[in-house]
């Protein structure tokens, strides 16, 4: 088969954007590597070298949207603005953007959801970042007199675990129907005041 003339990288990519397109069109239990490198116009054994298996293609799809969330993430954190209105804001966010892509990109999230149930080192990451985020937040919040001076790393996770009944892939697919944003707002705002 013909050379691509793409870096290894832009071939990662290349993959990675016609996953999604097959997944979005047939689901991406019915996703083949065979059929991605022909799409690219390269043998599957090339593109076995960047890909192990089809669950890796899948689960660098589902780390693409990751890497893009926690980045969306991480510029709220670094704006000038009120810490406990921005961590009321990281929730909201955190919560919109898995609901549309359960919405709107079922099978994306599917695969999401998977990885996540499997605990994959990428989630990890992303787990990781949250932390970092909220910990940021927190300390924020606590220089600037708006929470009381505590264990950082305790707050980071009363928050966390708070919001996790809206955050979490699978019950946010599972409320998926349902309007839960304003009592995400709620619980949020009701945990902070008492560590005011």
């Amino acid at each position: 088969m013909p050379r691509t003339g793409l870096s290894p990288s832009e071939i990662q990519d290349k993959a990675v954007e016609i996953a999604i397109d097959q997944m979005r069109a047939k689901g991406f239990e019915k996703v083949r590597l065979v059929d991605v490198a022909k799409e690219m116009g390269i043998s599957h054994a090339a593109l076995y070298s960047h890909f192990q298996d089809k669950t890796a293609l899948l689960d660098a799809v589902s780390e693409r949207w990751l890497v893009n969330l926690d980045q969306k993430q991480d510029l709220l954190v670094l704006e000038k603005r009120d810490p406990l209105q921005k961590v009321l804001t990281w929730f909201q966010n955190l919560h919109r953007m898995k609901l549309e892509k359960v919405k709107l990109d079922p099978e994306l999230y599917k695969a999401f959801d998977m990885a996540a149930e499997q605990s994959k080192p990428f989630i990890q990451t992303h787990l990781s970042n949250m932390r970092n985020q909220m910990s940021k937040l927190v300390t924020e919040a606590m220089e600037q007199k708006k929470l009381k001076k505590k264990d950082v790393k305790m707050v980071t996770e009363i928050l966390i675990s708070a919001g996790t009944a809206f955050t979490h892939p699978k019950l946010v697919a599972q409320h998926s129907e349902e309007n839960r944003e304003p009592l995400l707002l709620q619980t949020i705002e009701a945990v902070l005041k008492g560590l005011v």
